[in-house]
């Protein structure tokens, strides 16, 4: 709420429309339908907009924090490409910053997970390339946040589940004290955290200027890898390229795997190295001479992993985490999104313009719209069909 009221009142002061508030239900507790009802009638009584996303379905019994956020995160996603936004403001403060930190600790985790969190990031989970989030409050301390509540004359709502132990992030908040006599106060694990970003930032500048000259990205989902290039590059920057390349061309969730990652990369930078091509994370790498790299979807992984999608007139969607898809409001009807294939690439005929490299197979993994069998549109071949204004869009790395 705190940073709701704030959020507002600087809408108001300059003459901005107010935030959209969502509250999510996650039907875990019995009290939360009535603690969503509250925080819809608060927002009402200062004119902000509030709506309550209901997280319905079975729900499930262990790892419960880690769902309740991925159905929290695709919920919001979701309703903020509904409604035309695209930043999400949340109320992370100092103090989530340090729990965090700790709590990657315990895990084992590396430079990026101990990296602190920023300010202004990408959507938190896959599927949402177009959208960012932003934590305005992460300097702010969870007591400073509580006082400012109180002095705005706003009642404070806790989340029962923020003090039970049987989750790990409570277990390392109640460990707090103790840490604080040692001198890990919540202020000094964050700058921790801080300086672990910049160097993290640091690697991942390298990283972009790997991608932007070695590698080169094309409308049609694959992409040509200078391999050379990636030979001299240092290795942990070459890795991390090549595992973001892989998650791009291969419509992945997450990268894949660390020794994964490594062995391709051996392979990658051998020239004449056999087989001349692998699959990896749903991409196949395919050697063209001994300098270039083809990465593109992998075809067996396709099939199993996008299937059709209905879209509605004025609605978009991300098929394949790969292309996003845009219908406008003018098309005749809903539509289907699949794959291309042997029978779309028959029923657009040859008034096309296939991609220059592997024509054919590559245009058959290509997202096509469809009605009741019917090829309406193919836009990435220049079929237009009966719907010429559906746009679709390859995101490339990080959603660009």
């Amino acid at each position: 709420m705190t940073l709701l009221l704030l959020t507002a009142a600087w809408c108001k002061k300059h003459k901005a429309p107010p935030p959209l508030a969502l509250t999510v239900d996650h039907g875990l507790r019995p009290e939360s339908s009535l603690e969503s009802t509250r925080v819809a009638a608060w927002a009402r009584a200062e004119s902000i907009p509030h709506e309550t996303l209901l997280w319905t379905g079975k729900k499930p019994t262990q790892n419960i924090q880690a769902h309740a956020r991925e159905a929290r995160y695709r919920l919001i996603g979701e309703r903020m490409r509904a409604s035309g936004v695209s930043i999400l403001l949340t109320g992370h403060t100092l103090d989530d910053q340090a729990e965090t930190f700790l709590l990657r600790l315990a895990r084992g985790s590396g430079l990026d997970g101990l990296s602190a969190m920023a300010s202004i990031a990408p959507f938190p989970i896959a599927g949402f390339h177009d959208l960012k989030i932003a934590r305005p409050l992460l300097n702010v301390s969870h007591t400073r946040l509580e006082a400012t509540l109180k002095k705005l004359g706003q009642q404070w709502l806790s989340d029962p589940s923020n003090t039970n132990d049987r989750f790990a992030r409570i277990k390392i908040r109640n460990a707090t004290a103790v840490l604080q006599d040692a001198g890990l106060t919540n202020e000094r694990i964050a700058s921790a955290a801080t300086n672990l970003a910049r160097a993290r930032d640091a690697i991942e500048t390298a990283v972009a200027e790997l991608l932007a000259t070695a590698v080169n990205a094309t409308p049609w989902g694959y992409a040509l890898i200078d391999a050379l290039r990636f030979s001299a590059a240092p290795r942990e920057v070459a890795l991390r390229a090549l595992a973001r390349l892989i998650e791009a061309v291969g419509g992945g969730a997450y990268p894949p795997r660390f020794e994964q990652t490594e062995a391709a990369l051996d392979w990658l930078v051998t020239p004449h190295a056999k087989p001349t091509g692998r699959t990896l994370g749903g991409c196949r790498l395919a050697r063209r001479g001994a300098k270039t790299i083809l990465a593109t979807r992998e075809e067996a992984a396709l099939a199993k992993e996008a299937p059709g999608v209905t879209i509605d007139p004025g609605a978009t969607t991300l098929w394949d985490r790969r292309f996003l898809i845009a219908v406008p409001k003018s098309a005749k009807g809903r539509v289907e999104v699949r794959c291309l294939g042997a029978e779309g690439l028959k029923a657009a005929g040859r008034a096309v313009q296939l991609p220059p490299v592997e024509p054919r197979r590559i245009a058959a993994a290509l997202p096509a719209l469809w009605r009741q069998e019917r090829l309406v549109a193919a836009p990435l071949i220049a079929f237009a069909g009966e719907e010429p204004a559906i746009s679709a869009r390859f995101v490339g790395f990080g959603g660009t």
